[in-house]
């Protein structure tokens, strides 16, 4: 008899003791959160407010490729009407004025008028007399520009009397200016330039700056000016911009939404050879990414999933079991363990 109840008092101990931790593990949450792909139409209707339709119509582009978007009638009817506000006349003088005047512009066609007008020292020259005037005028002169333009007057006559060789030069320049002005040239290459420009005073020569042009010509060209105004914000020096040229390389066009969504933090992600699963990872935003980068690619996709925990009482007993078990609290389970334990000693 005294061991039938100790056998009973072991079995009661297991019993108490399972369905706590059942319990536990039922209210403990899942390791991975479930994530939701990002609705891409608030923020496109916020940039479309604050006057950047380029801005939103790369950042709904970047989107819409996907499946749970490709559909969806509002951000193709959005996409229209941004693509409409683009194309008007008045809207394009606007933009091209400002990049001819000020050199620095939101939209595309802006951006190449001030590309132009510095490419063809025009823009070097208005600059000049710009910071020259608030020199004479005990006011602030910016350094940078000062800088960029003296540099421009010299590549300008290195491109004519190279017959056209030093263009790239030239074309990296116009982006500088224009990242300058739009706030995007980060602190060290500011330095780096106007050291440049006051070693250019002594040797007018412009060799020693081709390897940093070149490596910014193609940025632009891989990432295009958005997206290259993007990823140069975000290097720290020559070497952050070698890993932004990689990345942009990689993603091309797709670089200014995804600096958009990622963030400061773009460049660490570089590091992700696989593109496909980069870009649907992006889609759920930071953490996605982050997601994918600890998980790989078939973790993720495994991960997407929203899993549903099920207790190990449904698959023994049954859902009727589970009911009324969960009647009983769990200080009754615990009173049962205890005594269970006292029978066992």
């Amino acid at each position: 008899m005294r061991i039938l109840l100790k056998i009973f008092a072991f079995v009661l101990l297991l019993f108490s003791f399972f369905v706590l931790y059942d319990r536990y593990d039922m209210r403990t949450p899942l390791k991975f959160e479930a994530l939701k792909q990002i609705d891409p139409l608030p923020h496109t209707r916020a940039l479309i407010k604050e006057g950047k339709l380029l801005d939103a119509k790369e950042y709904l582009s970047f989107f819409i490729p996907f499946d749970y978007m490709k559909n969806d009638r509002e951000a193709h009817q959005l996409l229209k009407n941004i693509d409409r506000q683009r194309a008007a006349l008045s809207y394009k003088t606007k933009k091209i004025l400002s990049g001819v005047i000020t050199g620095k512009s939101d939209e595309l066609s802006g951006q190449i008028s001030a590309g132009v007008s510095d490419f063809f020292l025009l823009g070097d020259l208005r600059d000049l007399t710009i910071e020259g005037y608030h020199h004479l005028q005990h006011e602030k002169v910016d350094k940078t520009l000062v800088a960029l333009s003296s540099i421009g007057v010299v590549a300008s006559a290195a491109t004519v009397m190279s017959a056209g060789t030093s263009t790239p030069i030239k074309a990296s320049l116009s982006f500088l200016k224009v990242a300058k002005k739009s706030g995007n040239l980060p602190k060290w290459l500011a330095k780096t330039l106007i050291k440049s420009s006051k070693e250019l005073k002594q040797s007018k020569n412009i060799n020693h700056l081709k390897t940093l042009f070149s490596d910014l010509y193609h940025l632009v060209d891989y990432a295009g000016i958005k997206g290259g105004f993007k990823l140069l914000k975000q290097t720290k020096d020559t070497k952050t911009l070698k890993e932004a040229i990689v990345f942009s390389k990689i993603y091309g066009k797709n670089s200014a939404p995804l600096a958009t969504i990622l963030g400061k933090d773009l460049l660490a992600y570089s590091k992700y050879h696989d593109k496909k699963a980069f870009l649907y990872a992006a889609t759920y935003g930071k953490k996605g990414v982050l997601r994918l980068g600890k998980l790989g690619e078939k973790g993720f996709l495994k991960s997407l999933k929203r899993p549903i925990k099920t207790s190990r009482f449904v698959k023994i007993l049954g859902k009727n079991s589970l009911h009324l078990l969960r009647q009983i609290p769990d200080k009754a389970f615990i009173v049962l363990g205890l005594v269970a334990i006292m029978i066992l000693t």
